[in-house]
């Protein structure tokens, strides 16, 4: 007859070591379901994408879409335009200004080299040249009027090119032509016209 020892499950039995070869199966498992996922989660990334690209390319292709395109390509052309006509029409105002400036402080110039009994008619103000009509009760009037003129550092070669005596022999009626020939600091001429 046999002996049983019931105690036998009892006993504390040592524990198998776990191979190294399980850790690195278990290794590549994780990886592989890691990669999985990964996977998966950006095959649906560019699912959604291509949805979202055919979308976009479906508004793209939209009549109402297009039609906003072009309207809006329409007017941010007619915007470019306007900026330069803008900047063209500034330009041209600051100039028209200047040259505001500049006829009052030349006008003013001239009315001061003008002798009182000398009335001037009509001045032409073109690039550089000044084109003076007037009438005067004397000759010598015209003389005084063109020396103060020539006394003015600006104004080069004044002549009188026509005087003539009116019809009744009382006035002579008289053109004189200027150049213009130093430009003008408009700050210092404004306090010379002033008389600063």
């Amino acid at each position: 007859m046999r002996d049983f020892n019931f105690f036998n499950d009892l006993v504390f039995r040592k524990k198998e070591k776990t191979a190294f070869s399980t850790y690195v199966v278990g290794a590549i498992l994780i990886l592989v379901m890691t990669m999985g996922f990964i996977s998966y989660y950006y095959l649906k990334e560019v699912e959604m994408l291509k949805s979202d690209k055919i979308a976009l390319e479906n508004s793209i292709n939209d009549s109402v879409h297009q039609k906003d395109y072009n309207e809006a390509l329409a007017l941010s052309e007619s915007v470019a335009e306007l900026k330069k006509e803008e900047e063209s029409l500034e330009l041209i105002h600051g100039k028209l200004l200047d040259s505001r400036i500049i006829n009052s402080l030349l006008l003013k110039e001239i009315s001061l080299a003008k002798p009182d009994a000398v009335a001037i008619r009509s001045i032409n103000l073109t690039q550089g040249n000044i084109i003076i009509e007037g009438t005067s009760i004397s000759y010598d009037l015209i003389a005084a009027f063109v020396y103060n003129l020539r006394g003015n550092d600006r104004f080069t070669g004044p002549f009188i090119p026509m005087i003539q005596k009116s019809e009744k022999g009382s006035y002579f009626n008289f053109s004189l032509s200027l150049i213009l020939d130093s430009p003008i600091d408009i700050l210092d001429e404004e306090g010379v016209a002033n008389g600063k």
